[in-house]
């Protein structure tokens, strides 16, 4: 045991995807029996979806070099609190997202499948010292409002802009959206989406691991170009399970190539946010989760045309930010030792 935690702490980005993929893909099978209906194993797919977030916390708790902080208490209090929210959000989807009835019985079944989420974000309060650095930005939106403010337009502000310039080709008119309601009835339902899909999972299963976790290891060591290539390499595949539950063509070479060409620009928007707000967790989140939101109420988009004005935004922030360099030692994108080691 010795030797294999030793191994983990000298090779954390090698770890991370194996955990990753380990817990995700070892956990697949459960995508496929929530979507024929067998609801009992939801706690087991929400689970396998934090796979990257776990995997993160898994080796920060191993690579942690000081004794535990805080009280119990806190934890236990930021844990309940965490669950409760993550509960109400995962309800008000059903309701008013997916128009499912409410019954005793399904806010039970959500009290359990819920717990994986609610620990994750609970670990901003870690009595772990290397865990709670590690995940503090999760929950902190202080020093990175303008940024949040950012990632939450500028996806969308690109998915809106691909549907104007797939108009002018002789596509959908703009004008020609339709939406399940309109004025505060329609910001409801948008907010009620978001915050689902910060929730379950962009933020909490995913960012927190690919862009919390792995993206700084990977600036350590290189650029965040290169960094952001090696993130899109796995992430296409890591969705393998979910993508096949929800009858996806995953073995057809096509499907694959389309969804590198879709996750490549991306994965850079998303590094380029976290970078620029120093490493936020929540900001790649909030990124995440409003592109997903868009494309919930935007029907209609060319992949084609949306791929093609995402390449071009990045081309313009890769030069602009010159992405091709690495980041200062010091920045707190990049991954440093978070406390020297204890006699």
């Amino acid at each position: 045991m010795t030797g294999l935690v030793s191994w983990i702490k000298g090779h954390q980005i090698i770890s991370f995807f194996l955990i990753t993929f380990a817990i995700t893909w070892g956990l697949g099978f459960s995508y496929i029996a929530v979507y024929n209906g067998n609801f009992l194993l939801a706690p087991l797919a929400f689970l396998a979806t934090c796979g990257p977030a776990l995997a993160g916390i898994i080796i920060s708790a191993i690579c942690n070099n000081r004794p535990k902080q805080g009280s119990k208490r806190t934890y236990w209090t930021a844990f309940l609190v965490a669950w409760i929210v993550s509960t109400l959000v995962f309800l008000a989807n059903n309701t008013f997202i997916n128009h499912a009835p409410f019954s005793p019985i399904l806010v039970v079944l959500t009290l359990v499948t819920v717990v994986p989420v609610a620990f994750v974000i609970s670990m901003a309060y870690s009595r772990i010292p290397a865990v709670k650095r590690y995940m503090s930005s999760l929950i902190r939106l202080r020093d990175v409002v303008g940024w949040a403010f950012l990632a939450l337009v500028l996806m969308p502000a690109l998915i809106l802009l691909s549907i104007y310039i797939n108009s002018l080709r002789g596509g959908q008119p703009i004008t020609a959206l339709s939406f399940p309601a309109s004025g505060l009835a329609l910001i409801g339902l948008v907010a009620v989406k978001f915050f689902y899909q910060l929730f379950f999972f962009n933020a909490t299963g995913e960012e927190t691991g690919w862009r919390g976790f792995a993206l700084p290891r990977l600036q350590a060591g290189t650029s965040p170009f290169i960094a952001s290539l090696v993130l899109a390499f796995f992430w296409a595949p890591w969705h393998f399970f979910l993508w096949q539950a929800e009858g996806k063509p995953v073995f057809s070479l096509q499907y694959w190539v389309e969804q590198y060409v879709g996750l490549i620009p991306a994965t850079f928007l998303i590094v380029w946010l976290f970078n620029r707000s120093r490493g936020s967790i929540l900001v790649a989140g909030f990124a995440h989760a409003a592109a997903n939101t868009a494309f919930a109420f935007l029907p209609g988009v060319d992949w084609f045309v949306l791929a093609a004005v995402n390449y071009v935004a990045v081309f313009v922030l890769v030069m602009v930010d010159r992405m091709w360099k690495r980041l200062p030692s010091n920045h707190p994108a990049v991954h440093g030792e978070p406390f020297p080691e204890v006699e």
